[in-house]
């Protein structure tokens, strides 16, 4: 198929949102085509990205860790000179970035709490006000690098799979991958016995064929879990995994705030948008100590 229209408002619709449920693209490009066209998504993804590849970056068709929902994320890949110029955020919040990520995936429930991603202002040696951070945790919740649950943040759907090469390259020890799927553990667990960690979506399918961690196969009680997420100050997931095992898979969904980041020139549907990764800090922090109690 020929590049057109079509694409265009597809790659428009796709990196104003960040990240959009397949249903509902969908459904935009059935409006906007008027239902008159039989539009196959994985082709349009790679119609379009062959057209973006050379600006470093990419439409990704994927599943979102938590709700297992099928998704249409853009991702910035790049990490040259060029890319980098492009950024939109400062040195000092792009250095409030990086130590929020750290923080993150050195928990043991991948979450830190609200007040504990604020106070990281304290760790940095720039000048940057609680103010400041609380900002940039609303704006990046809604561009989905982050996910908010209450009052505690996580790695969002498009930080996951904008970041896997990075946090692969440059923090190496700091990144664990499921027992179960052998991916990177953005949202999940370790396991109580062995420490190995798992997936929470991993989890809650192992579970409901038998209650024993698939690792070690010692047997499995939320009360665990919530051992865990006390240890993290956080409770969500364990409610999550509670509520989402007596739930059908068709009705597991989660709500996420999301508003438009600036649009594709409509001269130029090629634009650069931010690429948070490539100012990431090259430091790593070494193997989190973990300690049963």
């Amino acid at each position: 198929m020929t590049y057109g229209n079509v694409q265009r408002f597809f790659l428009r619709t796709v990196a104003s949102q960040g990240v959009v449920s397949l249903h509902e693209i969908k459904k935009n490009l059935e409006t906007f085509t008027g239902g008159n066209e039989e539009i196959k998504i994985p082709d349009m993804v790679k119609e379009v990205n062959d057209e973006i590849r050379q600006y470093q970056q990419e439409i990704k068709l994927t599943n979102d860790e938590v709700t297992n929902e099928e998704v249409v994320v853009f991702m910035s890949v790049g990490y040259d000179d060029a890319t980098k110029a492009q950024n939109v955020f400062s040195p000092t919040e792009l250095e409030f970035f990086r130590t929020l990520i750290e923080q993150i995936m050195t928990t043991e429930s991948r979450q830190v709490t609200g007040i504990n991603a604020i106070n990281l202002v304290g760790n940095m040696k720039s000048s940057f006000t609680k103010t400041d951070a609380q900002k940039l945790l609303n704006t990046w919740c809604k561009m989905r690098y982050l996910d908010k649950e209450e009052n505690n943040y996580a790695l969002g759907v498009r930080a996951i799979h904008e970041f896997e090469g990075y946090l692969r390259q440059n923090m190496p020890d700091i990144i664990l991958e499921c027992c179960l799927c052998k991916q990177i553990v953005y949202r999940g667990y370790n396991c109580p016995g062995c420490f190995l960690a798992v997936h929470t979506r991993c989890l809650k399918r192992y579970l409901e064929k038998v209650q024993k961690w698939p690792c070690c196969k010692i047997d499995f009680s939320t009360e665990q879990l919530e051992r865990l997420n006390n240890d993290s100050s956080r409770l969500t997931q364990t409610q999550q995994l509670q509520s989402t095992q007596q739930m059908p898979s068709t009705q597991q969904s989660a709500v996420y705030n999301t508003i438009a980041e600036p649009t594709l020139n409509s001269s130029n549907d090629l634009e650069m948008t931010q690429d948070t990764s490539s100012e990431l800090s090259q430091r790593a922090k070494r193997k989190r100590k973990r300690q049963l109690e």
